[in-house]
């Protein structure tokens, strides 16, 4: 039960922290410029201190699930707008998926 439980938490923080990221990088779609330049150096920045996040949820748990998701949004390239929602949104259903699987795992602990 406790590991289905960090499983949870730790999945539904990054989906969270991720849905934040998405909308980060649809927003370079309105950036021109200098702009662009600016705002891409903050969404790679924020995708690394993500990276962080999903590397601390791997050791915790050991899910190789979370080791996928530090995979893809690794190597995101955030200049293509329309390729990086892509991209993420394959980590997005990753994440949701792990955050479902604990669910269900904690709901049969809680129905027993």
């Amino acid at each position: 039960m406790n590991e289905s439980l960090k499983l949870y938490q730790y999945s539904e923080k990054l989906k969270s922290e991720l849905i934040i990221g998405m909308k980060l990088v649809k927003s370079l779609e309105s950036l021109k410029d200098k702009e662009f330049d600016g705002g891409l150096k903050v969404v790679s920045e924020f995708f690394s201190a993500l990276s962080v996040e999903v590397g601390i949820a791997y050791n915790s748990t050991g899910d190789d699930r979370f080791r996928q998701v530090y995979d893809i949004i690794s190597n995101v390239d955030f200049v293509d707008v329309d390729s990086a929602m892509e991209t993420l949104g394959r980590a997005m259903t990753i994440i949701t998926n792990c955050a479902v699987d604990a669910y269900e795992a904690l709901k049969k602990c809680d129905d027993k």
